[in-house]
């Protein structure tokens, strides 16, 4: 988005690392959509080699964000647009990884409305937009995202960089997903999963869910 604020391309602990592919599976998207927008407009933000780029799970967020806000019809100009002024005004370079109902100061739902509708041809109700998936983020007491939930009404598949480098994990637990989903595809039953791994069957249940959903 080319409105850094202190940000490093290098991986941090606690991070995570998301390669193209793992950001298309987490957020259920087109593979070609991410690498086209990444390329894009968070070429700043990656870290690694050409043709192997990666990034951070705020600049997850903020894709997820940016992808929200298209696909409800704002053009990739005013998203960078807002995307410059709420990175300057809240003084953050992941603005969008951001708690965006408000920072104290501004309601950000309105600030970002403000820029979108002053240069668009009708009103858009950005709360109305974003306000549905909100609810797949945890902030923490800062007001940052911390963590993403990319199963529809469940929150036992958990995204978080503290765990596996940010690889989906069974919610509290640090077993990723992708070893109960091969074991699965391996031939192995939900029960046997559960007892082997001392888990919940709606946890085995929801990871083998998700597993099918990112193959």
């Amino acid at each position: 988005m080319n409105s850094k604020t202190g940000t490093n391309n290098t991986p941090k602990l606690g991070e995570g690392i998301f390669l193209m592919k793992d950001v298309a599976n987490i957020l259920n998207l087109p593979y070609s959509k991410v690498r086209i927008g990444m390329n894009e407009f968070w070429e700043d933000y990656t870290f690694g080699e050409k043709g192997n780029k990666a990034v951070n799970f705020y600049t997850l967020i903020e894709f997820y964000t940016f992808y929200q806000l298209r696909a409800k019809g704002i053009s990739s100009q005013m998203i960078k647009k807002a995307h410059q002024r709420i990175a300057k005004d809240l003084n953050t370079p992941y603005p969008f990884a951001r708690n965006i109902r408000t920072d104290g100061k501004h309601i950000w739902f309105d600030f970002l409305e403000d820029i979108v509708n002053a240069d668009g041809k009708q009103q858009i109700s950005i709360k109305s937009i974003l306000l549905p998936f909100l609810k797949k983020i945890e902030f923490n007491e800062a007001d940052i995202a911390n963590r993403y939930f990319p199963l529809q009404n469940s929150k036992k598949v958990v995204v978080d960089p503290k765990y596996q480098f940010g690889q989906p994990t069974i919610t509290g637990t640090g077993i990723k997903v992708e070893t109960i989903g091969k074991l699965y595809k391996g031939g192995e039953s939900q029960k046997n999963i559960a007892s082997l791994y001392d888990l919940r069957s709606a946890e085995v249940r929801d990871a083998i869910a998700y597993y099918k959903q990112s193959a």
